[in-house]
C-alpha cells in the first residue's frame, strides 16, 4: 500500500478483550476503588484555558513557522511517533493504506482491508452483528490501540476488556488507514500493548465549495449511501461528511446497521498558527448469536443479542511557532460512548450456561496533551518533549438471574482514574545512511505504580536499496474497569499487562519501478497477564505468552499500472504459567493481492487472504480445531468525468467457512456502488 502526506489535521495520538483467549469471556484489568468525578467539564475548561494562553504566544512567534515540518510532497506516518518520518525511516514496521488505494480495493467493511494485512488476524462471528475484532501479531484483541483522528476508542467498562468493535467504522469514512505492529506505549501510554491501528477519516481541501455523495447495494441486505460537503478559503476550511450502512434484516441471523455524522473546521487564527476542532458521532445497532452459543447452526437458544451504541468525539488542536526555533503543539478530546445490549441466554451444552442479562454502559474519556519540537540546525536531529494528562470515568450495570435464584440480580460498578504522563522522543542522523530512534514515556495511573516504556530504534542503509531496521520496545496496558470492579471476579488490586518486543528486518528495493522485497523477525513478550482463576473466582495477575514470529512481504510493479502484494507470518505462541492455549489465533497466515489500471477503462482488484487452521471453543462443542480457509475477493471501478461506478463479489469462490464455531461466514456476494462529485 502506497504512503501518502500526512493528514493535514489528524489530530496526532497523545493519550484494548472480546473473549480473551485466556480469560474465557471474563474480566480484564483496572485499579482500585476510585472516587467518581466529572470528566467533561473538567476537560473543556482546561482546553480553554491552554488554548487561550498559548494563541498569543505562538502568533507572537510566528516567523518560526520557516522551520516547521516537511516539505507538502514528503510522504510521512502520523502514527508511532511524533516526529514526521517516511514509513521507510521508522524502525517499527507500519503499513499504510491510503484512500486511493481503499476504493481501488472495493471492500464493503474495514475488516476486509485489515484481514489482508502481514502480521493481522480479524475475526467476527458470522457474516455481520457480531463483535468484529483485530489480533496483532498473535496478541489479544484487547491489546490493540484503536486510534480515530488521534482519538483513542478503546471502553474499558466493556465486558471485552477494552478491545474496539470493528464493525463500528464505516469505510466510507475514512481516507487513510496506518497499522503499527509491535509495542508503543513509549508513544501512546496505555492500551498500545501489541500495536496500534489508526484510522484517519476524510477531510477535504478545496478553494469555494465541493461536495461528493455514493450510493451502492448488493446481496444480503447491503446497502450504503453518504455524501460530504465542503467549503473553504486560504484562512478556513470546513465539511460535513454523513453516512448509513447496513447489512442483513430482521428475519437474517444476524444484522447491522451504522450511521456516522462528522464534521471538522480548520483555521489560521493569527500567522504562522494552525489550529482546527472536529467532532464525530457514530450509532451503532445490531443483532446476531451470542459468541459462544454455537451460532445459528448449532445453538439451542435460538434468541439474538442486540446492542445500540453510540460514541461521540469532540477535539481541537493548536499548532505553532515558539521563540528559539521550538514549535509547540496542543491537542484536547472528549470520548463519549454508550451502550445498551440485551444479551441471549447460552445453553449449557458442555461447559456452563450463561442467563440472559441486559447491561448498560456508560463510559468518558478526557485528554489533553501539549508538547515541544525543536530541530536545532545543522545536526540532523529532531527532539520532541511535552506532557499529557487522561481523565477516564465509567459505569456499568447489569441485570440478570447470575446466581440462579430464580429472580434478577442487579450488579454495578462505577471508576474512575487519573493518568499523568511525561514524554521524550528523538530522532538522530548519526550519519548519512544511519539514523537512531529513542523514545521513553513515564505513566501514572491512579492506583498503579508509575510505568516507564522505553523504545530503542535503529535504521541502517546498508548500501543503496538495501535497508536494516532494528527496534526493541516496551508495552503496558491498566486493568480495565470491569476486570477491577465486576461483582463476579473483579480483582481491584491487579496490576498492569506488560510487553517487551525486539524485532530485525531486512529491506530490499529490487528495481527502480518501485518493486521491494521485506522480511521481519520478532519476539514479543507478554506477562503479568490477567486470567480468570476458577479456584477463587477472582482475576488475577498471572501468566507468560512468548510470541515470536517471521513476516516475509513483496510489492512488485510489473507493468505500468500494475501491482502485485504479497506477504505472511509465521507464528509461534508458547502460552506458559498454566494458561489455556489461546483460541483464534491461527499460527500462519497469508495474503495475495493484484491491482491493475486499464485507463479509461477503470481498475482491477483481486485479492485473496489465507488463514491457517486455530482453537475455537463454543458451548455446543467444547474446544475444536477449526480448519483453514482462503477466501477470494474481486472489484472492477471505472470512472465516467465526475462519475464512478464499482461492482465488486465479496468469496468469488464462495467458500464454506467458519470463524467461529456454528457461524457461517459471508457467502458469494455481488455489491454494485456509485458515486459523483462536485
Amino acid at each position: 500500500m502506497q504512503a501518502h502526506p500526512a493528514h493535514p489535521h489528524s489530530a496526532h495520538p497523545h493519550s484494548a478483550h472480546p473473549h480473551s483467549a485466556h480469560s474465557a469471556g471474563h474480566p480484564d484489568h483496572s485499579h482500585g476503588a476510585f472516587a467518581r468525578a466529572p470528566v467533561g467539564g473538567a476537560s473543556v475548561l482546561a482546553l480553554a484555558g491552554a488554548f487561550a494562553a498559548l494563541v498569543g504566544t505562538l502568533g507572537a512567534a510566528a516567523p518560526a513557522r520557516a522551520q516547521a515540518a516537511p516539505a507538502a510532497a514528503e510522504s510521512v506516518v502520523v502514527t508511532g511517533t511524533r516526529i514526521a518520518i517516511t514509513p521507510a525511516g521508522l524502525a517499527q514496521q507500519v503499513t499504510v493504506i491510503d484512500r486511493q488505494a481503499l476504493e481501488q480495493m472495493g471492500a464493503a467493511r474495514i475488516e476486509d482491508v485489515l484481514a489482508r494485512l502481514t502480521g493481522v488476524y480479524v475475526d467476527q462471528a458470522g457474516s455481520t452483528g457480531s463483535f468484529a475484532s483485530m489480533y496483532m501479531r498473535g496478541a489479544e484483541n484487547s491489546h490493540l490501540l484503536v486510534l480515530l483522528d488521534g482519538v483513542k476508542l478503546n471502553d474499558p467498562t466493556t465486558t471485552r476488556g477494552s478491545a474496539y468493535d470493528l464493525s463500528s467504522l464505516d469505510i466510507a469514512q475514512i481516507e487513510r488507514i496506518e497499522v503499527l505492529r509491535g509495542p508503543a506505549s513509549a508513544v501512546y501510554g496505555g492500551e498500545a500493548l501489541a500495536g496500534v491501528l489508526h484510522i484517519i477519516t476524510r477531510r477535504a481541501s478545496v478553494s469555494g465549495l465541493a461536495g461528493s455523495g455514493y450510493a451502492g447495494a448488493g446481496g444480503d441486505g447491503h446497502r450504503r449511501i453518504g455524501g460530504q460537503f465542503a467549503f473553504g478559503t486560504p484562512a478556513l476550511q470546513g465539511e460535513v461528511n454523513a453516512g448509513r450502512g447496513e447489512e442483513g434484516g430482521s428475519s437474517d441471523d444476524a444484522s447491522l446497521r451504522v450511521d456516522t455524522v462528522k464534521g471538522s473546521l480548520r483555521f489560521a487564527p493569527l500567522p504562522g498558527v494552525d489550529a482546527g476542532v472536529f467532532a464525530t458521532e457514530v450509532r451503532r445497532k445490531s443483532a446476531a448469536f451470542a459468541d459462544d452459543s454455537g451460532g445459528p447452526r448449532l445453538a439451542v437458544v435460538r434468541d439474538k443479542t442486540t446492542r445500540e451504541s453510540r460514541d461521540r468525539i469532540v477535539g481541537a488542536r493548536l499548532e505553532g511557532g515558539l521563540p528559539a526555533g521550538l514549535r509547540a503543539n496542543i491537542t484536547a478530546s472528549i470520548y463519549e460512548r454508550r451502550e445498551s445490549a440485551n444479551n441471549a441466554a447460552v445453553d449449557g451444552g458442555v461447559r456452563f450456561p450463561v442467563p440472559a442479562f441486559t447491561s448498560d454502559t456508560d463510559f468518558e474519556r478526557g485528554n489533553i496533551a501539549a508538547s515541544v519540537r525543536w530541530e536545532p540546525p545543522g545536526l540532523g536531529l529532531s527532539l520532541v518533549a511535552g506532557v499529557e494528562h487522561q481523565t477516564e470515568e465509567g459505569t456499568l450495570t447489569s441485570v440478570g438471574d447470575f446466581f440462579g435464584a430464580g429472580t434478577p440480580q442487579t450488579l454495578t460498578f462505577a471508576l474512575q482514574r487519573d493518568t499523568a504522563s511525561v514524554f521524550a522522543e528523538a530522532q538522530w542522523k548519526l550519519a548519512p545512511a544511519i539514523g537512531l530512534q529513542l523514545g521513553v514515556r513515564n505513566d501514572k495511573v491512579q492506583g498503579i505504580k508509575a510505568v516507564t516504556t522505553p523504545h530503542l530504534g535503529l535504521v541502517w542503509e546498508v548500501r543503496p536499496g538495501s535497508t536494516l531496521k532494528f527496534a526493541a520496545n516496551e508495552g503496558y496496558k491498566p486493568p480495565s474497569f470491569f476486570a477491577l470492579g465486576f461483582a463476579i471476579g473483579g480483582n481491584p488490586n491487579l496490576q498492569p499487562e506488560r510487553s517487551r518486543n525486539a524485532e530485525a528486518s531486512f529491506a530490499q528495493r529490487l528495481d527502480g519501478a518501485g518493486s521491494t522485497a521485506q522480511v521481519t523477525v520478532f519476539e514479543t513478550r507478554y506477562r503479568d497477564l490477567v486470567d480468570f482463576d476458577g479456584a477463587t473466582f477472582t482475576n488475577v495477575n498471572r501468566g507468560t505468552i512468548v510470541v515470536r514470529g517471521i513476516e516475509p512481504e513483496a510489492t512488485l510493479r510489473m507493468l505500468p499500472g500494475w501491482r502485485v502484494t504479497l506477504g505472511g507470518a509465521l507464528l509461534s505462541i508458547d502460552e506458559r504459567d498454566g494458561l489455556q492455549p489461546l483460541r483464534n489465533r491461527p499460527e500462519k497466515t497469508a495474503h495475495l493481492s493484484v491491482q491493475g489500471d486499464f485507463g479509461r477503462f477503470g481498475g482491477l482488484f483481486a485479492g485473496v487472504r489465507v488463514s491457517g487452521s486455530f482453537l475455537d471453543r463454543s458451548n455446543p462443542t467444547g474446544d475444536i480445531s477449526m480448519p483453514g480457509h482462503s477466501v477470494l475477493d474481486a472489484a472492477y471501478t471505472v470512472g465516467f468525468g465526475a462519475w464512478r461506478a464499482k461492482l465488486a463479489m465479496d468469496n468469488v469462490l464462495d467458500e464454506r467457512y467458519e470463524q467461529f464455531v456454528g457461524f457461517p461466514a459471508q457467502g458469494r456476494r455481488l455489491r454494485a456502488e456509485v458515486s459523483a462529485s462536485f
